[in-house]
């Protein structure tokens, strides 16, 4: 049985740093740690549902482990909705995300930057819900811990395809580094510095890698957890 588990430490990133990020900047409760356990169920069911929207064929095969995954994201999360149901109204505003993203499965335009960006959005909305697990609002920090999070991840899409599919559009590098700069400069001016600090490690990972060499995803896998690590810890001890 093919169990379809996500091997893009990307994504991996994607769905842990934003969930991070809401709850250390509220009050962290035990119902945080049941909830992401649902929610990781629900982000491996997403895989052998993609599996077959690319391929109907292999219908039968995903079957079972859709319905392991699916089960275990209910199991862990239906309870956190039942003692905080104001979670399913923020969970409203990920569907158009999500649909987008099968949508782009389907015709078979993942790799395009844009369908990247649409899943960034969506999984942002993870820092919203932690946020409102631990506070019982959502107020002006979450929006900004959430748009926080959107600039660091289309940043870390810029950096990642300069290594791999665009790696010999000199354009798309330029626009990488300028984007990267920009981060820096307007979290300097909004007047968090140790924002813009923390964005900055990024941007001179993107300026100064070298472009000539051919890393193994790997290797890019691992220096992204790396940066990330080093972005919730920065931004955690701003919070």
């Amino acid at each position: 049985m093919n169990w379809f588990v996500p091997r893009e430490h990307g994504a991996w990133a994607m769905l842990i740093v934003p969930y991070l990020l809401g709850m250390l900047a509220t009050n962290i409760t035990w119902l945080h740690y049941i909830f992401f356990i649902g929610v990781l169920g629900f982000y491996f069911a997403s895989g052998p549902l993609l599996a077959v929207i690319r391929k109907p064929k292999l219908k039968r095969e995903v079957i079972p482990a859709f319905c392991v995954y699916i089960f275990i994201g209910a199991l862990f999360t239906i309870p956190i909705l039942y003692l905080v149901p104001k979670i399913i109204i923020i969970g409203l505003f990920i569907i158009p995300f999500f649909l987008l993203n099968v949508l782009f499965a389907k015709f078979k335009k993942e790799r395009l930057f844009v369908n990247d960006l649409i899943a960034i959005i969506a999984l942002s909305f993870l820092v919203i819900i932690a946020y409102f697990i631990g506070s019982g609002n959502v107020d002006e920090k979450a929006i900004m811990l959430m748009f926080i999070n959107i600039v660091f991840f289309t940043a870390s899409v810029f950096h990642v395809k300069t290594l791999i599919r665009e790696r010999e559009n000199i354009k798309f590098l330029w626009k990488s580094h300028f984007f990267h700069g920009g981060t820096f400069v307007l979290f300097l001016f909004l007047g968090l510095p140790m924002i813009a600090v923390a964005f900055l490690v990024g941007a001179f990972k993107a300026w100064f890698m070298p472009k000539s060499k051919r890393y193994k995803p790997i290797q890019i896998g691992l220096i992204e957890i790396a940066n990330s690590i080093i972005f919730v810890v920065l931004i955690g001890i701003y919070y």
